[in-house]
């Protein structure tokens, strides 16, 4: 591999070398070409706040003359702060020397309005540009390179420029697209083709960008598009290749894919094979091997093409979309993806299967329907076969494939422009064909040692990439790099022999199997004697990304993926774990996950699967999938603690494990038990039949019955209880026998003092919840001593609530997270003190109940009816100041009415009125 590398620098320097002098006479210094189309628009000066790197476009210009195959560029860029300096010292154009010129028009600076020319000063250095020999393919283009000097705050930079000629593998049609908008905001964007009136340029927008217009412009139109500064867009991690946020046009000359796919069959013809030649013996040679089966054959020609001939290509020219001859690929024993299926669809012809070429899209899985035909729209190339109505694709560029060739792996391209499909797009299957299954079991063996047994299984395409990265790869290097995976989480880890690799290729399944030895397992805490040990679903983990809870676009996903995550924690020769089952999962529109954890007698097991249906989340269950992988502490951080011998407790978990058993905890039972009959014996005994001390109420009973916002009083009294009953009763933590033992193993935590906050708070809830329920039945009956009860017990759950609150801070404050606001931490003491305030107030001074509820214990007792309203309610009954003779008036009507119908409590009706 390395030799391969220094042979291809090599190669790579000597055509930079003969190219020199060839791309010294592309380079001109010439005028500014006179077709162009002058701007009508000035440009806007974008917030600055919104622009990173110091500098901003200030204008942006593209116009594009069909006739002549000239593409001109122009640009203003500002510089508006120091950091945009150091961004901008350079400027660089990248072009093609085998068919393309570079026309140099314009550089200057402008500095305080006045211009600074620098073209006519300026020497240009041509370097080979070779964006992609990361993926072994030389292309030969250059690039115009120059450095700039004398840069300064506020300085404007001018750079116009034209690349003149066209590819002639495109045979003289024209194609294009172009974004109208960016993640930064733009001054002003001027994009225009001047098209002759004899051709046809089919034009469309997306995302909403704006309609081209037109202006006639003698022989030839304009279509143009001339925009100011818009708002920027937010770019947002993990987004699918296919899908982008901005605006932007297309243009082609082709009119429908058909099209594109006769283009395709002219340059890229299925040669005959010349009957003398070394390839027509080796192909003949396969077929005699295969014993005439077209299936065998297929297979060794697609094993031989996959992996004897290495991808590497030299796309110069025409060549970077017209295949090198069968022979000459043949020969050489490299290509790149062209070369390699015209070899392979060249070796099927030859053998009288019906095989085509297709064209591909390995970034745009969806959406390629909507867009106009165009070479452009693809970026790859495959074959297809069809034999006896059975069509499959093959990808000759995947190496180390194994099993049935009719069950191949074959990505999920989406649409593919299909010869065999009579030049129409064609869907590609979506499916999982492979899975991984991984098992590790961590056995404790006293002393804190351990061993750790790692299983994992490939099968079909996930068994082709590990099977793979394994060629590619020395095997020490990749045990090294397995070893420095588990030492991220146990750092006295050393691999016990080596790694062993298992590969049945005929069924397509690798096994990989790892052993290792672990001294003094477990971590421990700000400085504790106590430790734990953490087992994480990683391997899950990192398959899904994180995402924020306000995300709009759509979430990429890797896909296929179908994993299944195997943890086993065993107490070696020990029998300590409960018996316990915890289970969740969910089966969304595109992915399924699960987890289990399960507790038996000597092992504890955490099982987690992972597939994906399709390979992006939709914007409309993006908070669903924030919703479900929100707790990844608690989904994939699973911890427990180690006692003085090394060995994991009874399934006490630490933060983010459930608990192992649901085993009663009878002395905290007792405890609520012994509260609860002590608070209803103090009630009934002596509360009950006791006289209103700290708020008394009226002699008289002014309302006989419950009314005004003593009603929604009630409602509230009701709501409360039902709540704190729910989470009293219903969350059985507290009398778990797992939650108490766990309080041992709280690293800077006193487990008496926390034993003893946990007790007090199962006190005082017993007390606000048998308090509630009294007071609610006090209101009904409306007793005098309901006030002064409701009074207490709202002020008892605020003075608790906020010493427990402090009590919290002190012993918990290293696990609190900074981030959080006062509100988030201490939400429910803030809640229980606003509830004091407005009902507790309202309790004491009300006047409707200190009139309402009057009720003695007594039944003998009576309370007399007040022969007038309360000086409040008489004052709450006058709407309007009223004149002596209207108030004499109205009294007078009164008497005469109550005289009439035998009443004697007329103020009574008063008030009621």
């Amino acid at each position: 591999m390395k030799r391969f590398s220094h042979l291809l620098l090599a190669f790579i320097l000597l055509l930079a070398t003969f190219s020199w002098s060839f791309s010294q006479t592309s380079v001109q210094k010439v005028a500014t070409p006179s077709w162009l189309r002058p701007l009508t628009k000035k440009a806007v000066k974008p917030n600055l706040d919104d622009i990173s790197d110091g500098y901003y476009f200030e204008l942006i210009e593209h116009q594009i003359n069909l006739a002549t195959q000239t593409k001109y560029y122009k640009d203003i860029k500002v510089l508006f702060d120091q950091s945009g300096v150091e961004n901008l010292g350079q400027v660089q154009v990248t072009f093609d020397p085998h068919f393309q010129k570079l026309q140099l028009h314009e550089l200057k600076i402008i500095r305080n309005g006045k211009d600074i020319d620098i073209l006519p000063k300026a020497k240009f250095n041509l370097l080979a540009s070779e964006t992609e020999l990361s993926r072994s393919i030389y292309n030969g283009s250059q690039m115009a390179h120059y450095v700039l000097e004398d840069l300064r705050k506020d300085d404007k930079i001018v750079f116009a420029y034209s690349i003149v000629g066209a590819n002639p593998v495109f045979e003289q049609m024209f194609f294009d697209s172009y974004y109208l908008q960016g993640y930064e905001p733009t001054g002003l964007i001027h994009l225009n083709y001047i098209v002759p009136n004899h051709r046809k340029l089919h034009f469309k927008s997306f995302n909403g960008a704006p309609e081209v217009q037109q202006q006639s412009v003698g022989n030839s139109t304009n279509f143009f598009w001339e925009l100011t500064e818009h708002k920027p867009v937010q770019y947002e991690n993990y987004t699918p290749d296919w899908y982008s946020p901005l605006q932007y046009i297309q243009c082609s000359e082709f009119n429908t894919w058909k099209d594109i796919d006769q283009w395709k069959n002219r340059i890229n013809p299925i040669p005959q094979i010349s009957p003398s030649s070394t390839l027509q013996t080796f192909v003949n040679q396969l077929w005699k091997e295969s014993n005439g089966q077209q299936y065998e054959f297929i297979r060794k020609a697609c094993d031989f093409v996959q992996n004897e001939i290495r991808y590497m290509g030299i796309e110069m020219g025409e060549y970077s979309h017209r295949a090198n001859l069968p022979e000459k690929v043949f020969s050489q024993r490299y290509g790149d993806c062209k070369d390699k299926s015209m070899l392979l669809a060249t070796m099927l012809k030859n053998k009288n299967i019906d095989v085509g070429l297709v064209l591909a899209n390995t970034y745009k899985s969806r959406g390629l329907q909507n867009d106009l035909p165009s070479p452009y729209a693809f970026n790859h190339m495959v074959i297809e076969l069809s034999i006896e109505g059975r069509h499959q694709y093959i990808d000759p560029t995947i190496t180390n494939q194994g099993g049935d060739i009719k069950n191949r792996y074959f990505p999920t391209y989406g649409k593919v422009l299909s010869t065999l499909n009579r030049g129409q797009l064609a869907d590609v299957p979506q499916k999982v064909v492979g899975d991984i299954k991984v098992k590790e079991v961590l056995a404790l063996e006293g002393k804190f040692d351990a061993t750790l047994d790692v299983t994992t299984t490939y099968r079909g395409n996930e068994a082709d990439n590990i099977r793979n990265y394994f060629q590619s790869n020395a095997k020490n290097d990749i045990q090294k790099q397995y070893l420095d995976y588990y030492t991220k989480t146990y750092s006295k880890i050393n691999k016990v022999g080596s790694m062993d690799y298992k590969d049945d290729s005929k069924n397509n399944i690798v096994e990989i199997v790892e052993k290792y030895k672990i001294k003094n397992i477990g971590k421990s805490e700000n400085g504790s004697t106590k430790k734990y040990i953490s087992l994480i679903g990683s391997n899950i983990n990192e398959k899904l990304p994180e995402i924020m809870e306000d995300r709009n676009a759509p979430l990429d996903l890797p896909f296929p993926t179908d994993i299944e995550y195997e943890i086993y924690l065993v107490n070696k020769a020990q029998k300590t774990f409960g018996v316990y089952k915890e289970n969740s999962f969910f089966d969304r529109k595109a992915y399924t996950f699960g987890k289990t954890l399960e507790i038996k007698a000597d092992s504890i097991k955490i099982h987690y699967t992972l597939g994906m249906h399709e390979s992006f989340v939709e914007q409309a269950d993006l908070k669903q999938y924030y919703t479900d992988f929100a707790d990844r502490d608690n989904i994939f951080y699973n911890g427990f603690y180690l006692d003085t011998n090394g060995y994991a407790t009874d399934g006490i978990p630490s933060l983010g494990t459930p608990t192992s058993s649901h085993e009663v905890n009878w002395f905290s039972s007792i405890i609520f038990l012994i509260s609860v009959a002590s608070v209803l014996w103090y009630i009934i005994k002596k509360y009950n039949k006791s006289k209103p001390i700290i708020i008394k109420p009226y002699d008289q009973v002014y309302h006989e019955q419950i009314g005004g916002w003593m009603i929604l009083l009630l409602v509230v009294l009701i709501a409360n209880i039902l709540a704190l009953s729910s989470l009293f009763f219903f969350n059985l933590s507290l009398f778990n026998l797992n939650t108490w033992q766990a309080m041992d193993h709280v690293d800077g935590v006193s487990s008496f003092v926390y034993k003893v906050l946990i007790l007090a708070e199962t006190v005082a809830n017993t007390l606000i919840i048998i308090g509630l329920i009294y007071s609610c039945i006090l209101l009904i009956k409306r007793r005098d001593i309901f006030a002064q009860t409701f009074f207490l017990i709202t002020l008892f759950m605020a003075i608790f609530c906020t010493l427990d609150a402090i009590a919290g801070y002190f012993m918990f404050k290293q696990y609190f997270n900074k981030t959080d606001d006062i509100f988030t931490k201490y939400e429910d003491t803030i809640r229980t003190i606003i509830f004091f305030c407005i009902w507790g107030s309202y309790a004491y001074k009300s006047e409707r109940v200190k009139g309402t509820c009057l009720r003695t214990y007594q039944p003998a007792d009576t309370v007399h009816k007040a022969e007038k309203p309360h000086p409040f309610d008489e004052d709450f009954l006058k709407p309007y100041p009223m004149s002596e003779q209207l108030i004499e008036t109205r009294v007078n009507e009164d008497k005469v009415q109550n005289d009439s119908m035998g009443l004697d409590q007329s103020s009574n009706q008063n008030a009621e009125k």
